[in-house]
């Protein structure tokens, strides 16, 4: 990117009033000197003519540093004007006046614009200087040196050469310098620029994407914010504002639970968060659902605590408000397709029941006993399944051990027909906070399924490990497996892996959804891992009972 610097100190200086102000004291001084000489007429019948002569020639230096349009002439041509000047102190030294340190202005002068300048200043200082003397060194036929012209035959010469030299160099630095701040000024200037045009850039980007974003600096104050944020906020995200104070009303995912403000300052500290459903309150009746993330800004040299926390907010109103619709659907058609299936499995079960019946009768009535059973199966999980997350049933200790006991005794028959052998291990302490419905239904939905998926004569390992404040369920069988692109699905509502789906192994699908859940409103973890060809391990990780 190019950019015009600006001008030059050769430039500045270089104009009419800049020469007329440097003319101005020398025209002041020699003014003076010249009116004393006229006045007081010490130096013979020949003063006020060399005097007048000198005046002239200074009249004429400053009229032509005022009038002359310096910045379009070439820099060589303002020394005129100080050649000028010496050839007026010339004037008043022939008739013997003590005006050689006047030299010094117009040396000062020549001196400030350039090497050539500096040689002519001296050269010309030196033979004004010594010029009177030399003349009438011809004219008397030697060369007297007296009190009198000493000093404009030695003093004054090597002052001239002294302070011409030193101006010289220093202007050449003053000129290295500034030609370096010009540049130094240029590059910031661009920089500056470009800082501009990228945080136009960015501002435009964050403007026309849908999730509100701002950006916290490390004490929590929103630096960047963009329109959607601004919007769905009604201003409260503001430059300026403190994260606390835009989002006072915030509340868990659960719509009941206030998010207090040490979480909102420990948030604007830094601390991380990932996908976390929150509800905003922004009027009495008016509540917005965001799925909230924040991460920190990295520091310029990639280490340290971060220059800040970006915040990014997903409006998912429509979507919590559509789930919740279909779970209400779901729940309306299964609850109505219960109560005629109740009906459907009561009149089966007293026609099977009837001694006259005929056998092939009998089977067949036997037949739609068990696919009903199948569907009153399909009808509980999709209630249980309509149930909110947050739906965990009362809180009590419960014995998770004895929980197992219970499911491992109902999935016997199933074990005995299939030959396989179940083996339930605890160590340490086994009591967790729960309520002992919702343990039951996802300790058999994941006991179930090990049971299910075990090969013919298999086993299926149980483990209750008790440690701290966590107690960890683990079951282990030694079923076919389950490739990885399938098992990130596998908690997703009606999913089943498609090596089972054609297979006689029934199933809706619904189970471990059902059951991250429950365990999930019950505080705790649900994980799978498994490897095709060497079974399945499902671990389920509680909160430790016994406290308050």
């Amino acid at each position: 990117m190019s950019r015009q610097l600006a001008p030059s100190s050769d430039e500045t200086t270089h104009s009419r009033f800049a020469v007329l102000g440097r003319q101005l004291p020398f025209f002041v001084a020699f003014g003076v000197m010249t009116v004393a000489l006229l006045a007081w007429e010490e130096e013979g019948p020949g003063t006020p003519d060399a005097v007048l002569v000198g005046a002239a020639i200074n009249l004429v230096a400053t009229a032509l540093a005022a009038a002359v349009p310096w910045q379009q002439l070439p820099r060589r041509v303002e020394g005129v004007v100080p050649l000028l000047d010496m050839l007026a102190i010339v004037c008043v030294l022939s008739v013997g006046a003590r005006a050689s340190v006047l030299l010094l202005l117009p040396v000062v002068w020549l001196a400030r614009m350039g090497w050539g300048a500096t040689v002519t200043a001296v050269l010309a200082g030196v033979v004004a200087s010594m010029g009177v003397d030399i003349v009438r060194a011809f004219e008397v036929g030697a060369l007297s040196i007296t009190p009198d012209n000493a000093g404009r035959m030695f003093t004054v010469p090597a002052a001239i050469v002294a302070v011409a030299s030193s101006l010289h160099l220093s202007e050449k630095r003053s000129a290295a310098r500034r030609e370096l701040l010009a540049g130094q000024s240029a590059l910031v200037e661009e920089i500056l620029e470009e800082t501009a045009l990228d945080r136009a850039r960015l501002e435009g980007v964050l403007n026309t994407i849908d999730a509100g974003v701002a950006v916290l600096d490390p004490e929590g104050t929103v630096v960047v914010v963009n329109r959607a944020l601004r919007e769905a906020s009604g201003g409260g995200f503001a430059v300026g504002s403190h994260l606390v104070d835009a989002a006072p009303r915030l509340f868990s995912a659960d719509g009941t639970t206030p998010v207090d403000r040490e979480r909102l300052a420990a948030v604007a500290g830094g601390e991380a968060i990932d996908r976390s459903v929150v509800w905003w309150e922004q009027a009495p009746d008016n509540r917005v659902a965001f799925s909230i993330s924040t991460g920190r800004l990295p520091h310029e040299d990639g280490g340290g605590e971060g220059e800040g926390t970006v915040v990014a907010l997903h409006d998912i109103t429509d979507q919590l408000l559509a789930l919740s619709e279909r779970d209400d659907f779901v729940s309306s058609v299964s609850h109505e397709l219960r109560t005629p299936l109740t009906s459907v499995t009561g009149y089966l079960d007293l026609a099977i029941d009837d001694p006259d019946l005929p056998a092939h009768v009998k089977g067949y009535l036997e037949v739609a006993e068990r696919n009903a059973g199948r569907l009153r199966l399909l009808i509980d999980n999709l209630l249980g399944a309509a149930r909110t997350a947050s739906d965990a049933g009362s809180r009590a200790d419960v014995d998770l051990t004895a929980v197992v006991e219970d499911v491992v005794e109902s999935q016997s028959p199933r074990a005995t027909d299939r030959d396989i052998e179940i083996a339930v291990s605890t160590t340490g302490t086994a009591v967790v906070r729960s309520d002992v419905g919702r343990l039951t239904q996802v300790v058999d939905n994941v006991v179930s399924n090990a049971v299910k998926y075990s090969h013919h004569g298999g086993h299926v390992d149980i483990e209750i490990r008790g440690s701290g404040s966590s107690v960890c369920l683990t079951v282990t069988d030694d079923g076919p497996g389950i490739p990885a692109a399938d098992q990130a699905q596998l908690f997703s509502r009606f999913y089943r892996a498609p090596q089972v789906r054609h297979t006689s192994v029934q199933g809706t699908g619904l189970g471990l959804h059902i059951s991250r859940q429950i365990v999930e409103a019950l505080g705790g973890s649900i994980s799978l891992a498994s490897e095709p060809g060497r079974g399945t391990r499902v671990e389920v990780v509680l909160p430790c009972g016994g406290r308050r």
